[in-house]
């Protein structure tokens, strides 16, 4: 497991369309560790005299998967640290702490089996910016005291299985909910420093589906093409995928969430290709649809532009104050009104939007589909825009999908480098490969 990012940046630094940092700033993951501070210090104001927020870690993983924090418990210290709990009180509290980590001192056998780990010390104070480091052995005492004081307890998902019994045994009155309600608007608007790392997501997605087109070929498995995608992905810094890797061939592309991968590609279909790469605990989110053989058919190719002028569409009614919810509706109005048809399962001819059967957007940050879908956009988020037509009849399936930042007076496409007009895609395929039937 990697330790933690630890750095300083030097000199004046610029990021997305803000300066956010200056001469040695210290950063986790690429964020300042003043940021993380002022993370705590908001969900501080933001609790209520009698709430205490309890956030835990995450464990050791099964053998056979890879570590990844918390991104609740991420998003608040930075640390990537195993059996750790974070006590946020509010700031009327007549405790005196604010901010309490507990972290268990490492043994020699951990330390053989995961490496060294953020412990109860000195480095980590400085690391993290946390004054108030404890040994995890100390929580429940401390939570025997907070608890009578503070009987409404804000956890995290790891934190409701894990802390359970502590909780119960400081106090049996305790009510316990999810503390995701007063996180969401806190992550929903990224910061400078997060845009900086989801436009590296989307650098690394990118190459991705660059590599996986030119492996595109009749003949090749659907496998393959994914592993061309992870290797550029690792190879631009990428430490993971932001979700499973959707690559459907055929009639594939009609199931939403396929991720067999292991179909082999045939002359003449298409291929949907839905990744997205994870930099540092954010991640992006993009689909193209591509004609394997290096051209599309013409029945292909006017489905694939309707699929587009609804996804520019979208582009130009996107801004601060609406709803992806009112942006979904309006291109569910565009599909309907398109002049093209299809047939049904029935063999009865349809208008378009009978085949866009999934939602429009969603949020993007630290999960794929982040929290908080359902609230106006505002400068600072970053959301999908997907139109897709599924058409089981036909054996097509076709989904364009890239990520914004929304702005002052609209949306950025951070992921417009991919090509994604008709002609462009065909020769990103073909890459000097003669078109095959």
């Amino acid at each position: 497991m990697r330790r933690q990012s630890f750095g300083w940046i030097l000199g004046l630094i610029v990021l997305g369309s803000g300066v956010y940092a200056t001469a040695e700033t210290p950063t986790l993951w690429g964020i300042p560790v003043s940021e993380y501070a002022q993370r705590r210090e908001q969900l501080s104001q933001t609790l209520e005299s009698d709430q205490i927020a309890i956030l835990a870690s995450e464990t050791s993983p099964p053998t056979r998967m890879r570590f990844r924090q918390d991104n609740n418990f991420m998003y608040l210290t930075g640390l990537e640290a195993m059996n750790g709990v974070l006590v946020i009180l509010p700031q009327d509290s007549p405790l005196e702490e604010r901010v309490v980590l507990f972290l268990p001192r490492q043994s020699r056998v951990s330390r053989l089996f995961e490496g060294p780990l953020p412990e109860p010390n000195d480095q980590t104070r400085r690391e993290t910016g946390i004054d108030d480091i404890r040994e995890r052995g100390e929580l429940r005492e401390f939570l025997a005291d907070a608890l009578k004081l503070h009987p409404r307890v804000l956890v995290n998902r790891p934190a409701r299985t894990l802390l359970a019994d502590a909780i119960r045994e400081a106090n049996p009155e305790a009510q316990v909910a999810s503390i995701d309600r007063l996180m969401a608007p806190m992550r929903v608007v990224k910061s400078p420093a997060e845009v900086a790392l989801i436009r590296k997501a989307v650098a690394a997605s990118i190459a991705g589906h660059r590599a996986l087109a030119q492996r595109l070929a009749p003949g090749v498995y659907e496998y393959e093409l994914e592993g061309a995608a992870q290797e550029a992905f690792r190879r631009h810094g990428s430490e993971r995928e932001g979700y499973p890797m959707i690559i459907g061939s055929g009639s594939n592309a009609c199931i939403l969430h396929y991720n067999a991968n292991k179909r082999q590609v045939r002359a003449g279909e298409l291929v949907l290709v839905d990744i997205g790469a994870e930099y540092s605990y954010y991640t992006a989110d993009i689909t193209r649809t591509y004609p394997a053989s290096g051209k599309f058919t013409p029945r292909q190719r006017e489905l694939y532009i309707a699929v587009l002028d609804a996804m520019k569409y979208a582009e130009k009614e996107a801004k601060p104050g609406i709803t992806l919810g009112q942006l979904h509706q309006k291109v569910v109005e565009f599909f309907r009104n398109h002049k093209l048809r299809a047939k049904d399962e029935n063999g009865n001819e349809q208008t378009l939007d009978r085949f866009f059967v999934h939602g429009l957007s969603h949020m993007m940050g630290m999960d794929v589909h982040d929290l908080d879908p359902n609230q106006p956009l505002r400068p600072g988020m970053v959301f999908t825009i997907e139109p897709g037509l599924y058409i089981p009849s036909e054996g097509i399936g076709i989904r364009i999908e890239d990520d914004y930042l929304v702005t002052e007076r609209g949306v950025e496409n951070l992921s417009r480098a991919l090509p994604r007009e008709p002609d462009a895609v065909e020769r990103m395929v073909r890459g000097g490969k003669p078109a095959r039937r």
